[in-house]
């Protein structure tokens, strides 16, 4: 039985990255393995690629988004971190579903938790901005955010954490993410897992017959 649910951010409550840089990636000519190879780097690995020292609060965004900067334009194109984030804040989907699954949740008296690979100045940008406001906080019990802790997904520690924290075993807990690497690290703990796609209403489909038994169809 599912005692807690797990929500990752950016491509749940949020636009999807991946779907972001897929684009920005075509009208380049390049790959989406490219860009976000350059910009992301190996998400399963490649320790101390600029962003992943940035998610695990070792650099600052002032530090590392020059360095990101430098791969970009390795890879053949001039185009700004900047540039690149205010991309990844258009989204084509009306998540208001995502929302309503977390507060039907906390209506059945289910825990609750995000557990988000971030950057520590994104937490709050001021002026109404910030991963925290787009993000029912009102209905998490335990915030686990890798440039606080230091650790980050798909690294089992992290969701070791997690669980830690939930006070839950693994197999009481699904991970709801749209990345295929953090899906397998939390499986590798023993929780279970959902992805979100491009369109988040399937996934909410998914994720309810799961937690509460509604019906699929």
């Amino acid at each position: 039985m599912i005692r807690a649910v797990c929500w990752d951010v950016g491509g749940v409550f949020t636009g999807s990255p991946h779907d972001a840089i897929a684009a920005i990636a075509a009208e380049h000519g390049l790959t989406h393995a490219q860009l976000s190879g350059a910009v992301f780097g190996d998400l399963a690995g490649e320790r101390g690629h600029p962003w992943h020292e940035l998610e695990v609060g070792r650099l600052s965004l002032r530090e590392a988004w020059p360095l990101i900067e430098e791969r970009i334009t390795a890879i053949g194109i001039d185009l700004s971190m900047r540039d690149i984030m205010r991309r990844m804040g258009a989204d084509p989907f009306d998540r208001s579903i995502v929302h309503d699954t977390a507060a039907a949740f906390a209506e059945a008296g289910l825990a609750q938790a995000v557990v988000t690979n971030n950057v520590r100045e994104f937490a709050d940008m001021g002026d109404g901005r910030g991963w925290r406001r787009m993000v029912p906080m009102e209905h998490m019990t335990v915030v686990v955010d890798s440039s606080v802790v230091g650790m980050r997904k798909p690294d089992a520690e992290i969701f070791t954490h997690l669980l830690s924290e939930l006070g839950v075993d693994a197999d009481e807990a699904v991970l709801v993410d749209d990345t295929p690497v953090n899906l397998d690290g939390a499986r590798s703990v023993g929780m279970q897992t959902v992805l979100v796609g491009s369109d988040p209403a399937l996934a909410m489909i998914e994720l309810r017959s799961l937690v509460l038994g509604d019906p699929i169809g």
